[in-house]
């Protein structure tokens, strides 16, 4: 069809088959056959004789002319647009923790974007049960998270060894928690079991809020040294408490060989910055 229409313009401009098969480097039978093609399948005619060379456009083709042109234009710049890689980026889902995604990504995301230029990458701040769901569905390609799994589906390596410390007001009898299925959360309570405590608990789901009741003098918690503001009151853990463990995670049935690069540099980079 666009063979034809480019046909029709310059026939349309010549008003003269003879002289359109010259510019068009055809035969003057291609020509006239082109044009009838073309009219058989709008169902209506373009052209009227006028003697032995020259024709007249009819008044649909009048219509037609100026859009034609428009559009044929229209798709040049939308088939040249098609060739530029430019133009097309590769999705890149990351779904991670409030900690991960605030303090560890920005500090990598510029050497991940100078190495994967074509990618549209999309940070979501998720707790590690969340993640590990979206990792599993196919809704993100990449999971950061901050607890152990096993799962047939997921391959999981180990990224990053994040310092833990108990911060807030340390005399409170108010213990602030994430939701239950954050990592925070179960270390909070294995901390909380191991050393027999029965705190008043406050809960919520946004490591940001936690971090404003802190501020506040309200409660104490156990959050990532990363995240620790330098006004809050704070102190180490035993050993046995002071380290988690920060996972890459990927769905393994799912794996394409571009996000596949991205996981390995993303756990690359994050390897490099442990102290």
């Amino acid at each position: 069809m666009i063979e034809l229409l480019k046909t029709f313009i310059v026939v349309y401009e010549t008003r003269n088959f003879s002289l359109a098969a010259k510019q068009l480097y055809k035969t003057q039978p291609t020509i006239s056959l082109q044009i009838q093609r073309l009219e058989a399948e709008l169902g209506f005619k373009l052209f009227e004789r006028k003697g032995k060379q020259l024709i007249l456009p009819t008044s649909q083709a009048e219509f037609l002319y100026p859009r034609v042109v428009e559009s044929l234009r229209s798709l040049s710049t939308i088939f040249s647009q098609a060739k530029d890689t430019k133009n097309f980026k590769t999705a890149c889902v990351i779904a991670c923790s409030n900690t991960t995604a605030v303090y560890l990504l920005p500090s990598i995301m510029a050497q991940l974007i100078a190495e994967f230029p074509t990618f549209a990458f999309e940070i979501k701040i998720m707790n590690s049960q969340e993640v590990i769901d979206s990792v599993e569905s196919n809704k993100a390609h990449i999971g950061l998270i901050e607890k152990s799994i096993v799962s047939p589906l997921i391959q999981k390596e180990f990224v990053y060894r994040d310092e833990l410390v108990l911060a807030g007001n340390l005399a409170s009898d108010f213990w602030v928690l994430r939701e239950n299925d954050s990592g925070m959360y179960y270390i909070n309570e294995t901390y909380l079991y191991a050393q027999h405590l029965h705190p008043q608990i406050i809960k919520a789901n946004n490591s940001e809020v936690i971090l404003s009741l802190l501020k506040q003098n309200i409660g104490k918690s156990i959050i990532s040294k990363l995240s620790l503001p330098e006004e809050l009151p704070w102190q180490e853990l035993d050993p046995e408490y002071r380290y988690r463990d920060l996972f890459i995670i990927q769905n393994r049935q799912r794996v394409t060989p571009e996000t596949g690069e991205v996981y390995e540099e993303i756990k690359r980079l994050l390897l490099a910055l442990i102290p």
